[in-house]
Parts: structure tokens; sequence; C-alpha cells
């Protein structure tokens, strides 16, 4: 599995990790999917790398949004 510090997730893990999660999904699907996930991988990676510091960050939540 990708793990930090890893480049890229091979064929074979990725095919593995869509049967652990029960997709089901044919070798084909898992081809076209794979360029996907390694570009939004990537965008990850560096959300991951910012340092809030001693940041927080404040949320709030509208039950009858969009409407409020």
């Amino acid at each position: 599995m990708a793990t930090p510090g890893k480049q890229a997730v091979t064929s074979d893990e990725f095919k593995m990790m869509a049967e652990l999660a029960g997709l089901g999904m044919s070798t084909e699907e898992l081809e076209e999917l794979k360029p996907l996930y390694d570009l939004y991988y990537e965008y990850i990676k560096v959300l991951h790398s910012i340092d809030f510091q001693a940041e927080e960050i404040g949320m709030t939540f509208h039950p009858d949004w969009p409407s409020a």
C-alpha cells in the first residue's frame, strides 16, 4: 500500500485495494481508474504536507443550508 515517502502505488497494489474495498471492478476498469487515483494521490500529498502549526480551523454548520 501507499506509505509515507513512497512515490506511487503499483497496479497490483491498486487492484488489491479495490478488492479489499469490495468494488468488484474489472481489469479494464481498474486500468482506467488508476491514472485518476495517481493524480489525486499527488494532490493529497500536497494537502498533507501543509504545516498549520498552532492554527485551528473554525467551522460552522447550518442545517438549513443552502437556503440560509
